[in-house]
């Protein structure tokens, strides 16, 4: 009997997708088989290697040998993502998973070995394991928005481990305002990434990475929150921006946020919620606190560092001033300052 290791690779040609193992011969005596995997509960890599041991088979050749990855314990069709069958003339075959198992998923294993002469015996299953995200955003993703203060801002990220032989992942970033590209680069190899050209201050951007494989594997990640860049000099104009995020409530925020500037040397501003019929509906400043009075400055933002980027004092959440909800639709933002022009902003409520 040969005790020798072969390494079976899996290609694409060789995976099948969907399919349980069917009903097959009864084991006979002394036939077993175990299929050796990583023990830790989460994977270290996305193309874990499995080892295949089968004893009490004789002699006779070859041996008919089946592996299988999916995402339930009882390998329903739905859930078997990988499936691979092969002959082989060794009692011990490792198998080299080249596909990228799905991102986050909880998967389990298992084999099954056919003898020449009949006979069949199956592993007992392996798992749960759970596979590492292939792609994940490290800054700046705070889900409730960043504060920075350099207007070429450092991104990083991290992607897991792959086999060898899959190759390298190459990755395109994209910085996006309202929905707009404003900067893209597309082809980059490493896990950091400074723009070539400042962004604009006082502008809130979203940024994304698109990681992909040699191969075809491919994912997109979405920063969990925006991020602002602060400009430090004061203010020469008193002024309110689009508040954000706009339609509201959003998957990382429950209320919308004002920013606006105050010119110097400073003055007094007001800032309602009105319905569409100019109706009061929340007053966000004055505050309770009365004070309408802004020294020269910025104001709305969240400080640098404190990962949100919205001071919580200058915020609506979709309710009147007796704290009820208010009906989803179209609202307006009216800012007054002194004896200047009043500026008008849309919101869109969505509801509670």
């Amino acid at each position: 009997m040969s005790r020798r290791t072969r390494r079976r690779q899996w290609g694409a040609a060789a995976l099948l997708i969907g399919g349980a193992l069917l009903p097959l011969p009864r084991s006979l005596p002394g036939q077993t088989v175990v299929v050796d995997g990583p023990t830790a509960t989460v994977l270290p890599t996305l193309t874990p290697s499995l080892t295949v041991r089968a004893a009490g088979f004789g002699s006779a050749r070859p041996l008919r040998v089946r592996v299988q990855v999916a995402t339930t314990g009882d390998f329903a069709a739905t859930a078997v993502v990988l499936d691979s069958s092969f002959t082989t003339t060794d009692t011990t075959v490792a198998v080299q998973i080249t596909r990228a198992l799905p991102s986050e998923a909880t998967v389990y294993w298992r084999a099954s070995v056919q003898g020449a002469t009949g006979g069949i015996a199956e592993s007992p299953v392996v798992g749960p394991r759970t596979v590492p995200a292939w792609l994940t955003l490290a800054s700046p993703n705070s889900p409730t928005g960043n504060i920075l203060d350099l207007r070429r801002p450092l991104f990083v990220w991290r992607s897991a481990r792959v086999t060898p032989a899959m190759g390298a992942w190459s990755y395109t970033i994209e910085i996006t305002s309202a929905g707009r590209p404003e900067q893209a680069a597309a082809g980059i190899t490493d896990t950091t990434f400074r723009p070539p050209t400042e962004l604009q201050a006082n502008t809130s951007y979203r940024w994304s990475i698109r990681a992909a494989l040699p191969n075809g594997d491919a994912i997109r990640v979405i920063s969990a929150g925006t991020f602002v860049i602060v400009d430090p000099p004061l203010p020469t104009t008193t002024l309110l921006y689009q508040n954000f995020p706009n339609p509201f409530p959003s998957a990382s925020s429950f209320s919308t946020c004002f920013w606006f500037d105050v010119g110097e040397p400073g003055g007094t501003v007001s800032l309602d919620v009105l319905d569409l019929r100019g109706n009061l509906v929340r007053a966000i400043i004055p505050a309770p606190d009365g004070v309408r009075a802004f020294a020269a400055g910025r104001y709305g933002r969240g400080a640098p560092g404190a990962g949100n980027n919205c001071d919580n004092r200058f915020v609506w959440d979709g309710t009147a001033a007796d704290g009820r909800p208010v009906a989803p639709g179209v609202y307006l933002a009216r800012f007054r300052s002194g004896a200047g022009a009043t500026t008008v902003r849309r919101i869109l409520y969505r509801g509670r």
